[in-house]
């Protein structure tokens, strides 16, 4: 399939970028109104964005401050340059340029908390601090124009289909339940969320309905790595040789990546279990596969990205004893010990042991349904006419933001409006209340606190708590999130998904690691697409990557370059992508794309250690272990502080900040 050379690409009107479905005055992503007042991408450095088209524009559901219904907003989303402009000018030190920093608007107001982050860890933080502390008055604060942090909604309205069409733009789903700790499974129970019941809105038997090969059974060689496009689709128990025997890869090549998969030999001989695992832990996978295994270019251009959706970097940064440990291909002849009691499976931050959770536990539009329902219980009047929610109910559920920010709220929710600074009145030892300042319609205001949670990126901290030793405030620098893509793409049918036999592919370079069908759950009167012939969502991520540096370095390179991309080159490289892949299956972007949003995430995912990077893992002190310390009326949550790039992991380092903030 898709064996012919690649030529220099169709023009941008057959890629159907010239399509006028429809068109609002967007600004990556934000409306004109929500970004007036606010200091523009020129403070990034950065152009702005263009917004995509769209089949069927929704009518804006009126927000705060006349701001469009995020949810429905779609071109450019997640980490805009309107939410990062503060942010970064106040890295750069030049917010004085921006505003008046003399001059700061004191608002009378007083909280039992301030939350500074509006992610599932600050939210998370809000709802135990209430739970705690009945009644406390809490105000959280958010640079974006939407709550969830990462755990993004986005919604559509294509033609065919009457119904809503939901996606998830961040957070895929409630993974491992299993292993969830009882603070944080006892969070989803308070929120109404019973985790057995995906079991019933899951389709499970979907896949093998429509005969779509199951996920990482389809690889998609691109001419850019391998000379020409090929798709190579696994039929179900078919043998890796016959799998790949047509892929543009060597002979050689070809025998090699048999070998990793069926035959993989002890590379290691002679030493012990403990000594091998030593060995990868100083090794990228790229290195093991190269330098042990004695694989040729070809086999590390076909793993490149084996690792990029599961951890957001290549397979030639990631660990080897972490790609051990997950499973990828080579590992098997070394006959490591994977149980629990081996003490050097530490070494990984995920668990190298089997669970038996099914990938199921998904909402339509993944985890943001649990930011939606912590919204809900924190400020009851968030949706009209709805006194409680539940995991069903809150799937169709409409949210009216401007009433998140009311007066008369004792939980208030303050969108667009990025902390500029935290400190204390006083000494932290004996300060009886904290500061908090933050920028919102072009000028800086400021609220009093009893106590504060830090629940935003650790590398702001730095920033915004100058209190904070230089110790502590360098370990939070070492943050460094990494970045990621989530496009989702409507497409006015899935019949070429079907023509292919696939539902899953992996691409072996360029802007997008995978491409996919939407999950199918459909719940609380929510139905996902069930002909081919019907409107879906393929949903693309991408793990930008420069190439062989340490997790940190490489995520600050990769952030740069993304953040000074426009919506057109990720809308036009998104087309180009599916043509490629899809086009035996009859696909035609120009015909077939209705609407894209792409969640941007600059910051994505939390960076774990990694004992190839990071010389004092697991053995400690970690950064994350000096970053989240408290001082005095100041706790620190975020998935950094652990570092984990998971939802429980928010959970329960919320659950720790509010903790610490009783001894204070």
């Amino acid at each position: 399939m898709s064996d012919q050379p690649r030529r220099s690409g169709p023009s941008d009107e057959e890629l159907g970028m010239d399509r006028k479905i429809s068109r609002r005055d967007f600004f990556d992503g934000a409306s004109a109104a929500a970004a007036a007042g606010i200091a523009a991408a020129a403070l990034s450095g950065c152009a702005p964005g263009e917004r995509s088209w769209s089949a069927s524009p929704r009518t804006p559901v009126p927000a705060a401050d006349g701001a469009d219904y995020p949810p429905g907003m779609e071109g450019l989303r997640g980490n805009t340059q309107q939410a990062l402009s503060i942010p970064h000018s106040i890295r750069d030190g030049r917010l004085g340029s921006v505003v008046n920093t003399s001059s700061v608007e004191d608002t009378g107001e007083h909280y039992d908390l301030v939350v500074v982050g509006a992610g599932i860890s600050g939210l998370a933080a809000a709802h135990f601090y209430r739970k705690k502390n009945p009644g406390a008055s809490v105000l959280i604060l958010d640079n974006h124009d939407e709550f969830g942090g990462h755990a993004r909604r986005n919604e559509f309205h294509p033609e065919g289909r009457e119904q809503v069409l939901i996606g998830y733009g961040g957070t895929q789903a409630i993974d491992t339940p299993s292993i969830y700790s009882d603070t944080a499974m006892g969070l989803l129970k308070d929120l109404g969320i019973e985790v057995d019941k995906f079991q019933e809105f899951f389709d499970q038997k979907f896949y093998d309905r429509w005969n779509l090969a199951q996920e990482g059974d389809t690889v998609f060689f691109r001419a850019e790595e391998f000379g020409r496009d090929h798709l190579a689709v696994r039929g179900k128990d078919m043998p890796v040789r016959e799998w790949l025997k047509d892929a543009p890869v060597s002979a050689e090549a070809l025998d090699q990546i048999v070998m990793l998969y069926d035959e993989p030999e002890d590379w290691l001989p002679g030493l012990s279990d403990e000594e091998k695992k030593r060995r990868l832990a100083g090794l990228t996978y790229t290195e093991y596969l190269r330098d042990v295994a004695g694989v040729n270019d070809e086999v590390l251009a076909y793993v490149e990205t084996l690792t990029s959706d599961e951890w957001a970097v290549p397979a030639s940064t990631w660990g080897a004893l972490d790609a051990w440990g997950e499973g990828y291909p080579g590992f098997d002849g070394l006959g490591l010990d994977d149980s629990e009691a081996s003490p050097l499976n530490s070494y990984s931050m995920r668990r190298f042991w089997d669970f038996e959770d099914p990938y199921i536990h998904h909402f339509p539009d993944g985890n943001a349904s649990i930011a939606r329902l912590l919204v809900h219980s924190l400020i009851p009047g968030s949706v009209p006419g709805k006194d409680e929610l539940d995991m069903e109910s809150v799937v169709l559920a409409e949210f009216d933001y401007s009433r998140l920010d009311l007066e008369d709220n004792e939980v208030r929710l303050r969108l667009q409006a990025p902390c500029t600074d935290i400190r204390h009145d006083g000494h932290h030892s004996t300060a009886e209340r904290v500061f908090v300042t933050y920028h919102r319609d072009g000028a800086l205001h400021r609220v009093t606190a009893d106590h504060v949670v830090m629940a935003a990126w650790h590398v702001m901290g730095k920033y915004l708590m100058k209190e904070l030793p230089s110790s502590q405030r360098t370990a939070m620098q070492d943050a460094s999130k990494q970045p990621l893509l989530y496009a989702n793409v409507v497409v006015r049918n899935w019949q070429p998904w079907v023509e292919l036999g696939m539902r899953h592919i992996r691409l072996t370079g360029g802007d997008w690691a995978v491409a996919q069908l939407d999950y199918p759950v459909s719940m609380g009167g929510y139905e996902h697409s069930k002909d081919p012939e019907e409107p879906i969502i393929i949903q693309m991520i991408g793990a930008p990557s420069t190439g062989v540096q340490s997790l940190k370095q490489g995520a600050i390179t990769a952030r740069h370059q993304v953040l000074k991309r426009d919506f057109a080159s990720f809308e036009r490289s998104i087309r180009q992508t599916l043509n490629r892949a899809l086009g035996d299956g009859g696909f035609d972007a120009k015909r077939d794309i209705e609407a894209i949003t792409v969640n941007r995430w600059g910051h994505g995912y939390a960076r774990e250690y990694t004992s190839r990077w990071d010389a004092f893992w697991p053995n400690g002190p970690t950064p994350a272990e000096a970053a989240r310390k408290r001082l005095g009326r100041i706790a620190v949550a975020n998935s950094d502080a652990a570092p984990n790039a998971y939802t429980d992991t928010a959970i329960d380092e919320a659950h720790r900040a509010v903790e610490e903030l009783g001894k204070a």
